[in-house]
């Protein structure tokens, strides 16, 4: 396990998580925009790229990647949801479709690659800031990575409980099963609700 958590921490492995997230993302817009279903992102952004009104989205997520990316490095977080599933599942996919690459989105597999090299975009220029920082500065942005409200969702267990409840049985009690892990370990409830409802809808999934 201590080596597992070694290898997690080391720089180049920063590399590999982003290319992984920002593949998924561009995955999931694939099926959004292809099978209407499966987006990881709030329902604006999904509808301004579902409406064609692919500037605004450009300009819209975009402004959430940079802010995002520039705030990584200097306060040792970077915001899943702001800088990959916002940033380039709204932001980027917006920006592909307005300059004519929508078609790349529209294929699997080239969703999957196009956005594993924006990862590694955003992962380079994410170390690089951190290389540049003066002396003294925090400069972790490989150290954690984190949704928004990390917080304040520690709070929200039980409202997490109940939305996955009132989709699909079998989804709630999977999402408390793993909140109850995840309570177990000392570990984020929510983070363990959302994995849990994550793994059921894989065997019950929500029509």
């Amino acid at each position: 396990m201590k080596k597992l958590r070694d290898t997690f921490m080391k720089n180049w492995f920063f590399f590999v998580i982003v290319a992984c997230i920002c593949a998924g993302v561009m995955g999931s817009v694939h099926m959004f925009m292809v099978h209407n279903t499966g987006y990881l992102n709030g329902l604006a952004g999904g509808q301004l790229l579902k409406q064609g009104d692919y500037a605004t989205a450009a300009g819209y997520g975009g402004g959430f990647l940079i802010a995002r990316v520039l705030e990584g490095p200097l306060v040792g977080l970077i915001d899943i949801g702001g800088s990959m599933m916002h940033g380039v599942g709204c932001g980027i996919a917006g920006l592909m479709y307005e300059v004519g690459l929508g078609w790349m989105i529209e294929n699997f597999a080239l969703a999957l690659v196009s956005g594993a090299i924006i990862g590694l975009a955003i992962a380079s220029v994410v170390m690089g800031i951190r290389y540049l920082v003066p002396s003294g500065v925090q400069a972790g942005g490989s150290d954690i990575m984190m949704g928004v409200g990390h917080q304040l969702s520690a709070w929200l267990g039980p409202l997490f409980l109940i939305a996955a409840l009132s989709a699909s049985i079998p989804v709630g009690i999977c999402g408390a099963i793993g909140g109850a892990l995840f309570y177990l370990r000392g570990k984020n409830v929510v983070g363990g609700i959302v994995i849990g409802m994550f793994i059921a809808v894989f065997f019950w999934p929500l029509v």
